[in-house]
């Protein structure tokens, strides 16, 4: 027996289309990458893969209406007037894969409106009120003309859909674009027929919505995605989002629920970040669900089927909308049917796949926009996110050999895992008395929970699978002539840097708090504000301690980056952490610091602890490599390089599937 009937039960969308369960994968992978070579396949890939996965209905990601006034992310043009043709067959391609097994196909469209940045002399940006953005973009007020060509727009992407195969459309009414702009009672400031009273304010988004239905008839899927609450004071309500549900009963089938601001998103929780609760926006979709007979979907952090269950039994929503965590586990759906749901990969909401835009305005990513386009769907905890290759088309090991992994750590367990599912006889040896590697700290800090299911996951499925592992076990030359493997894989990790500033030795490395080896008292001062000093001096400030982080850069965490980065900060600075950055630790002594300050000024800093975080460095391997002598061997993870925990997978398991 299932152990979600709510969630594995069927919902009746129209009178043609029924999901089989309560999962919709949200709105991923833009729908025109289809028409670039060098993406294309990828985004095919990581669609297919949710469908295969089991979710009920599969959503690709957004289509701008139109190429005057719609563009958000500057892909190449398309003539949605044509219903046949290289355009449709490659945006068709995404429906074809879906639909094969088994899942509904629906594509979103999408108009930013007030949102837009031109691209181009002839583009421009519109919305319900004339003004300038912060960005310096002047944006012209609709008129009437313009509402009913953008309505049409969208009925001729509606089209354009159907004839790629689509079994619907997803419309993108939320998160700031033209819907929020206009339905928002402190954004839109029109005093005419679409201002005012919500009734005026739904003028338009209303009208959109039957000109589609209008067109397409009872049996073309419409769902809309909308904003429920803003995040501003004033802003758009749970209350008034339900009464404009129950006004566009009968045009649409379904409302998928969201929360926050496209351009201000981490503030808003238009992504939750993992300082927020999963399932963050139920108590929104239920507020909606009392004011409307539609189905309502709610989206937002959730990675549980167990919390999928019960919003959907306590009647918080009808369904449930996947976003990363379809990337971080596609198989969800499969694996809690079948009562594996503890081989579930639940998303660290790591902002891996997704770290932000520079249209939000994040100036830090390594990337531009036609290159986040390119590569948004790679995944910290799933190495199958975003391969350059198709995982279920590669072939078997010429032969199946005798696989010695050294390093328990989570690249040398997801290389254990991936090469003993393909058929290898697989020896996983780690030095300590435990699996985990460096994030043992995870069972300690409290912002870390889902890492931790990770890490434990990992452990369990090597612990399902028939391998040797041997703990307290440090390989050497002998250890390898005596088990004689025919194939080695190196993952023995990183250590903490000891620099050579003066007094370092009265200091504590870091992680010894982790490990229970120094207990920090009431005032701590952390040398070193990279990733694992801000993120460890974040957690001591939540348990009660007095921060100070002490960094040389211009900016704390400085190689974390986009709406992670954000998050990160504003959590730092909702705990009152002392940061002192552009700042160089000179002197470290019994209780206190002697540092430089940006200024040129010498300041003492007093303290109770000492701790620092400066680095990591590989772990020698040369003894290892000369040992293996003839027997391949790969190296990966922090071996390799200090680094985080998506190199650790994907190295993992390339490396496995390399033998």
């Amino acid at each position: 027996m299932c152990k979600y009937p709510h969630l594995f039960q069927p919902l009746k969308i129209n009178n043609k289309y029924t999901f089989k369960n309560r999962i919709e994968s949200a709105p991923m992978a833009f729908g025109l990458i289809a028409l670039d070579p060098d993406a294309a396949d990828k985004s095919f890939r990581k669609l297919e893969s949710i469908a295969r996965g089991g979710d009920a209905c599969v959503a690709v990601g957004e289509i701008d209406i139109n190429f005057r006034d719609a563009v958000r992310i500057p892909l190449p043009p398309v003539d949605f007037t044509q219903t046949e043709g290289y355009a449709v067959d490659r945006v068709g391609e995404y429906a074809r894969r879906i639909h094969k097994h088994g899942a509904i196909a629906i594509c979103e469209l999408s108009h930013p409106g007030a949102e837009k940045m031109p691209f181009g002399p002839d583009e421009e940006a519109i919305g319900p009120n004339d003004e300038v953005r912060p960005s310096g973009v002047h944006v012209r007020a609709m008129n009437e003309e313009d509402m009913a060509r953008i309505a049409n727009d969208f009925v001729i992407c509606c089209k354009f859909l159907k004839a790629c195969g689509y079994d619907g459309t997803i419309i993108h009414g939320g998160h700031g674009f033209l819907f929020t702009q206009f339905l928002s009672p402190t954004y839109n400031k029109r005093t005419d027929a679409y201002g005012g009273s919500l009734e005026n304010r739904a003028r338009f988004p209303i009208q959109i919505l039957k000109a589609m239905r209008d067109a397409m008839g009872p049996d073309f899927i419409i769902e809309l995605r909308i904003t429920g609450d803003d995040g501003y004071e004033g802003g758009v309500t749970p209350e008034e989002t339900g009464m404009f549900c129950h006004m566009i009963e009968g045009i649409v089938d379904t409302v998928q629920v969201s929360a926050g601001i496209y351009y201000d998103a981490i503030a808003t929780h238009q992504f939750s970040s993992m300082f927020v609760p999963h399932g963050c926006n139920r108590s929104i979709s239920k507020i909606v669900k009392q004011y409307t007979s539609l189905p309502i979907g709610v989206v937002g952090g959730i990675n549980d089927p167990a919390q999928m269950e019960e919003i959907i039994a306590n009647g918080e929503a009808d369904y449930i909308v996947l976003g990363r965590q379809s990337l971080a586990d596609p198989d969800l759906a499969n694996k809690a049917q079948s009562g594996n749901e503890d081989s579930i990969r639940r998303c660290l909401r790591c902002f891996k796949c997704f770290p932000g835009s520079p249209e939000e305005g994040y100036t830090d990513l390594p990337f531009t926009s036609n290159e986040l386009a390119k590569i948004v769907g790679a995944c910290t905890i799933n190495p199958l996110a975003n391969l350059p290759f198709d995982h279920y088309e590669l072939e078997a090991p010429k032969a199946l050999k005798k696989v010695l992994v050294i390093g328990g750590g989570p690249a040398g367990m997801e290389a254990a895992i991936r090469a003993a599912d393909r058929g290898h006889s697989v020896t996983l040896c780690e030095k300590e008395g435990f699996l985990g590697g460096m994030l043992f700290f995870t069972d300690v800090d409290t912002d870390k929970p889902d890492l931790m299911n990770f890490k434990n996951l990992l452990i369990n499925e090597v612990a399902k699978r028939n391998i040797e592992v041997k703990l307290n076990t440090e390989v050497d030359g002998d250890f390898i002539k005596a088990m004689a493997p025919e194939h080695i894989i190196i993952a023995t990790g990183a250590v903490p840097t000891c620099p050579p500033i003066p007094g370092i030795e009265k200091a504590h490395q870091s992680l010894e708090a982790y490990r229970g080896n120094v207990t920090p008292g009431k005032r701590v001062i952390m040398v070193g504000g990279g990733l694992i000093g801000a993120e460890q001096g974040l957690f001591l400030a939540k348990s009660g301690h007095e921060l100070t982080v002490v960094e040389m850069l211009p900016r704390v965490a400085n190689e974390a980056y986009g709406m992670y980065r954000e998050a990160l900060a504003r959590e730092m600075d909702k705990e009152k952490m002392t940061l002192l950055e552009n700042t160089r630790c000179l002197e470290i002594g019994e209780n206190f610091v002697r540092v430089l300050l940006p200024t040129g000024e010498e300041k003492t800093l007093e303290c109770d602890t000492v701790l620092y975080a400066l680095g990591m460095r590989s772990r020698c391997t040369e003894a290892l490599k000369a040992a293996a002598g003839d027997i391949p061997y790969a190296v990966i993870g922090d071996a390799v390089a200090p680094g985080k925990v998506d190199q650790a997978t994907r190295g993992g398991y390339m490396a496995a599937i390399e033998i």
